[in-house]
């Protein structure tokens, strides 16, 4: 069987370099269902960081040298502009010269542990010599990836029973087994000295990219995100037309309406087919408007869209498409999408832009729909910095834990400041994890109100102590909103960590991300849906 798969590995080797040489993808014989088979392939084809040897071999089970490993980090990290490469060094390892191949990713990693204020390249490396082709120990690989890795979600107490507090890199080591970065064994050692293998560095590899990725504050919580509504994406009528009218001024929109959607998909209009189509489309769109047409949602949308008007004039316009949606009953969905897509850009007026939202809320039958009307609601008033709003509102959607149907029932009454805000109430909703304020993990196991068993998470923040429960909230009552829920949930940690309530936006994000985890939909967007929620914790924590 062993000779069997080997030659079937040989023939996708000889496949792969043969018939696709340039897309040829690094295929190793000897990490076929490798434990770290998966980590191995990311490290050497997407970062492309790690080789392997001439014969298609990767020998996972070798120990991997000090100058091996930090060329591999090195790389790493040149890739995700965490560390500059240099070429120039004060370093004076009596048996490291230039000469040597990895000298110049050795003494990049040197200049920029200067930098990291816990500790030094010396630190981990002691004495005159560096011995480059040493392996390196599962210590020394911890303080060096320490450098990079600066952040983690939980602040669990270190249970591995050989680092003692007074390690050089306790601080360290516990702060990547708590992101999950590095891990210890079954009888919860560490095993400092032991060398790490050829595989597990790819494994560690593959971990400090993504935590590193998901250390980016800049991705997360940039925008607000909608749910689908099918059509879209397609140029609208904004209401209902007989293609055979007779009506002239239907025909005219009709025809510079269909011109504007060739022409923006890539149409080329041939001299001999311009008596098809309206050359003056926008013209016409404004000749109309001028007229007193009666669809002003769908001349105004045009204009904004391909006229060349000023920003004054864009406003005006959407102003009128919100008041032409206040007196009209016939919009489709995703008409009221590519509208709200529009006039969103500009200053309008609230009361027009809150009455246009809560007539689509009144003839709308899909959640969908009442789900962007209540995201375009935090739209507006983010685009216009009206904080106390906001908090207003995302207040009064907390009270609602989480029951879909209820926050999908839109209180249109709100106003801001009418009532005051504790942001601290935790008592509306059902929590994956025990909330302790104004306290420390420390001072609580001093006079625990329940004990805390081993694998419990713990997270502590600056005026807050979350224990993760045995027992976590039933969230059969999300099973058939796990889309919307997902987009809400995202939504809302927006808002709350644009309105500066970053304790509650973590608390909210951390059971949000314990939620999501129970959804059928968690298991095809795993990854996606990880990197988002570890990036996000990550930013809101203080």
């Amino acid at each position: 069987m062993r000779r069997l798969n080997k030659l079937l590995l040989l023939l996708i080797i000889f496949t792969v370099f043969s018939v696709q040489p340039a897309f040829a993808k690094t295929v190793y014989y000897d990490t076929y269902k490798h434990w770290a088979e998966s980590e191995i392939d990311f490290a050497s084809n997407t970062l492309k960081v790690f080789k392997g040897y001439g014969d298609f071999t990767f020998k996972p089970e070798n120990n991997i040298t000090r100058a091996e490993f930090i060329t591999i980090l090195a790389r790493t990290a040149y890739r995700q502009n965490q560390m500059n490469e240099v070429y120039t060094s004060d370093m004076n390892y009596s048996d490291m010269s230039s000469k040597h191949w990895s000298h110049t990713f050795v003494i990049s990693m040197y200049e920029h542990l200067k930098g990291n204020g816990s500790f030094s390249f010396k630190d981990i490396f002691p004495g005159t010599n560096f011995n480059p082709d040493k392996a390196i120990t599962r210590e020394e690989s911890a303080a060096l990836i320490a450098a990079f890795c600066k952040e983690s979600i939980y602040d669990n107490t270190l249970v591995f029973k050989d680092v003692s507090k007074s390690n050089k890199f306790y601080n360290e080591i516990k702060r990547l087994n708590n992101a999950g970065i590095v891990v210890g064994y079954e009888d919860n050692t560490f095993r400092g000295n032991t060398n790490i293998t050829r595989a597990e560095a790819a494994a560690l590899i593959k971990r400090v990219y993504l935590d590193i990725k998901t250390s980016d504050s800049s991705k997360y919580l940039t925008k607000l995100e909608f749910m689908p509504i099918k059509g879209e994406d397609m140029y609208s009528y904004f209401g209902t037309y007989n293609l055979n009218t007779t009506n002239t001024n239907d025909k005219k929109f009709i025809k510079a309406k269909d011109t504007l959607e060739y022409v923006s998909f890539g149409g080329y209009i041939f001299p001999e087919d311009s008596h098809l189509y309206d050359l003056n489309a926008v013209e016409t769109m404004a000749t109309l408007r001028s007229a007193g047409y009666y669809n002003v949602t769908g001349t105004n949308f045009y204009m904004i869209t391909f006229g060349s008007y000023n920003e004054s004039e864009k406003t005006q316009f959407a102003n009128e498409i919100l008041m032409n949606i206040i007196a009209r009953n016939d919009f489709k969905d995703s008409e009221l999408m590519q509208v709200f897509a529009a006039v969103s850009k500009y200053d309008v007026k609230e009361s027009l832009y809150m009455g246009a939202l809560e007539k689509w809320d009144s003839i709308t039958t899909s959640n969908n729909a009442k789900a962007n009307i209540l995201f375009y609601r935090y739209a507006y008033y983010i685009k216009n910095n009206n904080k106390a709003m906001l908090q207003t509102l995302v207040y009064d959607d907390l009270k609602k834990a989480n029951d879909i149907p209820s926050l999908l029932d839109i209180n249109w009454g709100l106003t801001a400041g009418a009532a005051s805000l504790d942001f601290r109430n935790y008592s509306f909703g059902k929590y994956s994890f025990s909330l302790y304020k104004d306290t420390t993990y420390y001072r609580y196991s001093l006079n625990p109100v329940a004990p805390v068993t081993y694998n419990s998470k713990i997270v502590e923040l600056v005026n807050l102590l979350l224990i993760e429960k045995s027992v976590k909230p039933s969230t059969a009552n999300l099973a058939d909103y796990q889309s919307i829920f997902s987009k809400y949930s995202l939504n809302r940690l927006y808002v709350l960590n644009f309105i500066g309530e970053k304790e509650r936006a973590f608390v909210e994000g951390i059971n949000d991300y314990e939620i999501i985890k129970t959804f059928d939909l968690y298991k095809t967007t795993k990854s996606t849906t990880d990197d988002t929620y570890t990036g996000i914790l990550k930013k809101v924590k203080e």
